[in-house]
């Protein structure tokens, strides 16, 4: 099934071979010898850092199902947790492509998808809570997302990794301070009028907004999104310098 995991044809890859292999590992049915063999393989240049996007995308998928099924039947080593964690970072930071949809090949959804495999690994309860903070940090960074608008949702799945973090232990000022700082960051270029600037106001508002309504469990830390988000309101009623 794997070298079928990106393939160009939707219904093979989308719904025939994650649609198996996901209900195949999830219910138990794959080893957990199997399994790792499997994740050794994802983690390498021929799938996760595979230039093809499709093959990327869908291997961040594969990856979730594993710690998924790790979650609920511990096997893997804490040396192979490590290695996931380290190369999930590496899959996020050099992530460009923030496609979604494609009315011929289907899903794309690279940064959806990856924010999946993340938020099973921030449950993980190996993770202390700087291995969670970093990869909050990450998340926050990304949605700066400088290269195209991001319209299929993909902020609310990077919202979700965000809430788990918080429930899993990670501290709420520690990411409002976080938020706000990145807030700051992205204002900072106002009045530049880039293209690549508004992306990046526009993405990371409305993963500001998304993560506000996430959030009804941490009262604090909606205040602070709130400013955030009051902030970047207010930067179009003031006239730039001349």
């Amino acid at each position: 099934m794997l070298p079928y995991i990106g393939d160009l044809d939707p219904i093979l890859r989308d719904r025939l071979i994650y649609g198996l292999a996901s209900k195949w590992i999830t219910q138990g049915l794959v080893s957990p010898i199997t399994m790792n063999q499997i994740l050794d393989e994802l983690l390498t240049g021929r799938y996760l850092y595979k230039e093809e996007k499709f093959t990327r995308s869908f291997t961040t998928l594969w990856i979730a199902a594993i710690l998924y099924r790790h979650r609920k039947e511990a096997f893997l080593s804490a040396a192979v947790i490590e290695r996931v964690f380290q190369a999930l970072l590496t899959y996020i930071q050099q992530e460009t492509v923030g496609e979604g949809y494609d009315e011929t090949y289907g899903w794309v959804h690279t940064l959806a998808h990856a924010a999946d495999a993340l938020d099973e690994l921030i449950q993980l309860a190996e993770l202390t809570n700087d291995q969670r903070q970093t990869v909050a940090e990450e998340i926050i960074n990304k949605m700066a997302f400088p290269y195209n608008a991001l319209s299929h949702e993909e902020d609310e799945r990077m919202a979700f990794v965000i809430h788990s973090a918080l429930r899993n232990g990670l501290p709420p000022d520690i990411v409002g301070c976080m938020v706000k700082e990145k807030a700051s960051e992205v204002i900072a270029f106002w009045p530049e009028v880039t293209e690549a600037d508004l992306y990046i106001r526009a993405n990371y508002k409305q993963f500001i907004r998304s993560l506000y309504f996430r959030l009804s469990d941490f009262p604090s830390l909606k205040k602070t999104l709130h400013g955030c988000e009051q902030l970047f309101s207010g930067i179009y009623h003031k006239k730039p310098s001349s």
